[in-house]
């Protein structure tokens, strides 16, 4: 009994050690409003951004992967024929993409740190890729299209690592799956309407002019983009504090309220770096876990190489050129409801490992499918295994990777860039040639290696979710024998009192 005893209050004592680093004062400006006003403030704020932020950056995302992908479109349009350029060719211009995006990303998400106006500098790249993607319409052989395919890599590359990191300054840790989600559904809507929109183009375009109808996809999207960029730019919000715009409907408490809580749940620390760009890139670069995110990230973007040869892979089921166009639509319709379901679930249980591997798994029983079924109907399923299980776990990646690696400003700037780079940008130096047409129908050399991927992916999830659980075990002990994991008095906590804050991993 006295063991029993003993054994309670050992526990309520580590109980009240850990229940007390979690705490960190309102700022002066907020000590006036009560709990259920602070509650109040904090739905106003969230709702608020997903009023504003998102609807745009999902929108601009939406618009970057069209651009990104609708070469996939022209493709089967007839841009190969008209430029005379054989599918080696092709595969070289999707390739360079991405040595234009490696350039150019560690270097902007490095400075967009120091940038003041995020907004301006987002909705600016916005209409660059625009006009290069536009401009492809008027290329007349393969230099020419070489060419602006890279530089629409270089302009490209600063979006979504940019993205992501103002997104971090905003939303905390729980509120960001369900958010990226959104965001990253942009891209299976995209290449959904893609397909769409590739469809009505070319059935009514061809000719019109005196040019083909994959000429006017590039015109008519590369405009739209351009457009729509400039349009949003006053919508949406840049840092925490920082150019308060009324429009928006966030007043100063707001901006307050968003940086005291995004605090709050990382240590206590403020978002803001004392250090240069260069120190920020050292501290991540010297972070193991982020190499272990490098790995799952290019193994997941290597098991989505389908989606730039996804339309020529539907293509193989025997159909004409305008319902092959529209079948690719569903696939990544269901991708997205799937994408949804489970964010939504992951953020709800507070779990990530096992909400990126169980997905993955169904990615490698679709490319598996797809290799090996002889009939029609199993393969076009195989092609809704293959979206949702690969296209789901990405923004959970991404979520992350922001929470476990969260601080400094400049560090995790830096760790987004780096990890896109390796995922989207290096990743696809070798995907662009995993599908050439002499595999067809069956496309035995991509499918085996997509397979591969998703395995590497999701055993790298399990293999993360195993290390933060440890380190989380490593805190609790050391708060338990009456260590703190991060303790600021008075003016060091940018208001009155004592702040005594934890942080733990989220696995």
């Amino acid at each position: 009994m006295e063991d029993i005893v003993t054994a309670k209050a050992d526990v309520e004592a580590v109980e009240k050690v850990i229940n007390s680093v979690d705490y960190l004062p309102l700022p002066d400006e907020l000590l006036h409003l009560s709990e259920d006003e602070i509650k109040k403030l904090e739905k106003s704020l969230t709702r608020k951004l997903d009023m504003t932020l998102m609807p745009v950056v999902a929108l601009l995302f939406l618009l970057n992967i069209l651009d990104r992908n609708n070469i996939a479109n022209a493709k089967i349009s007839g841009l190969t024929k008209t430029l005379d350029i054989t599918n080696s060719q092709y595969n070289t211009c999707l390739m360079i993409f991405y040595v234009g995006y490696v350039i150019t990303q560690i270097p902007s998400n490095m400075l967009i740190t120091k940038i003041s106006r995020p907004s301006v500098y987002i909705c600016c790249i916005t209409s660059a890729w625009g006009v290069v993607s536009m401009c492809q319409a008027f290329t007349k052989s393969f230099g020419g299209l070489f060419a602006a395919r890279f530089i629409l890599g270089l302009v490209e590359a600063p979006f979504l690592p940019g993205v992501f990191y103002l997104m971090s300054c905003w939303y905390k840790r729980s509120e960001l799956p369900p958010r990226i989600a959104i965001l990253y559904g942009s891209n299976m809507l995209a290449t959904a309407f893609g397909g769409l929109i590739a469809a009505g183009i070319i059935s009514r375009m061809d000719g019109k002019a005196g040019r083909p109808a994959w000429e006017w996809l590039f015109i008519i999207e590369g405009s739209m983009t351009i457009a729509i960029a400039l349009l949003v730019m006053p919508v949406v919000p840049d840092y925490p504090g920082q150019h308060i715009r009324s429009w928006t409907g966030m007043d100063k408490q707001h901006h307050i309220y968003a940086e005291w809580r995004i605090r709050k749940e990382n240590a206590g620390i403020k978002d803001e770096d004392t250090e240069s760009i260069w120190w920020g890139l050292g501290q991540a670069l010297r972070d193991p876990k982020l190499y272990m995110f490098v790995v799952m990230q290019m193994a997941l973007i290597t098991a989505q190489s389908f989606n730039n040869f996804f339309p020529s892979i539907v293509g193989t089921l025997g159909y004409n050129r305008t319902i092959t166009l529209l079948l690719t639509a569903p696939p990544y319709i269901f991708a997205f409801i799937v994408s949804l379901c489970v964010s939504f679930h992951a953020a709800h249980k507070g779990e990530r490992g096992y909400h990126i591997a169980i997905p993955m798994i169904f990615g490698l029983l679709g490319n598996l499918l797809a290799m090996f079924v002889p009939t029609l109907g199993g393969r076009y399923f195989s092609m809704f295994l293959m979206t949702s299980g690969t296209y789901a776990p990405y923004n959970l990646c991404v979520s992350w990777l922001s929470s476990s690696l969260p601080r400094p400003a400049s560090k995790r700037a830096a760790v987004f860039a780096i990890v896109n780079l390796m995922a989207a940008g290096v990743a696809h130096f070798y995907t662009s040639y995993a599908f050439p047409d002499t595999q067809k129908p069956r496309y035995y050399g991509g499918g085996a290696m997509m397979s591969a991927a998703c395995l590497i992916c999701a055993t790298m999830a399990l293999g993360i979710k195993w290390h933060l659980k440890r380190e989380n075990k490593r805190f609790d002990m050391v708060e338990a024998g009456g260590e703190v994991a991060k303790t600021i008095k008075g003016s060091k906590a940018g208001h009155g009192g004592e702040a005594t804050v934890s942080f733990r991993y989220v696995h």
